[in-house]
């Protein structure tokens, strides 16, 4: 398996766009994830204080991380069943016509990765269960 890490970020809230929240990326390597933050903060810097949500960037990979890619963010499989060939052969079946799908002339899979903005503590406190 290629070097992929879980990342998330401190991006801003959704709902005050002033403060900062965690917000869960997924899984990339570590090219992919700073290309994943400078996509996300040139798309934020352009929205100004009116953003969505739910946007997408782009994932650029080769065709083995594009396969590690597809495994751990869309089909929900651990870094342990990837590296020790438990992976459902029909799973990589569609992986790998996904990937063929997504591949460019240049030789490298491309991917829509949607983001989601959270929010923060102060918008959406955490709820008392003591009460």
């Amino acid at each position: 398996m290629t070097n992929f890490k879980y990342a998330s970020e401190e991006l801003p809230c959704f709902i005050c766009h002033t403060r900062k929240a965690t917000t869960e990326l997924g899984w990339f390597t570590p090219s992919m994830k700073e290309d994943v933050i400078d996509q996300i903060k040139d798309i934020l810097s352009h929205a100004d204080t009116d953003y969505e949500e739910y946007f997408s960037v782009n994932i650029v990979c080769t065709e083995d991380e594009a396969r590690d890619y597809l495994l751990l963010n869309y089909y929900g499989y651990s870094e342990h069943e990837i590296n020790h060939g438990q992976v459902n052969p029909e799973d990589l079946t569609e992986v790998n016509d996904l990937i063929s799908e997504h591949m460019t002339a240049e030789g490298v899979a491309t991917f829509k990765h949607e983001v989601a903005l959270q929010s923060c503590e102060h918008c959406t406190p955490e709820i008392d269960e003591d009460y």
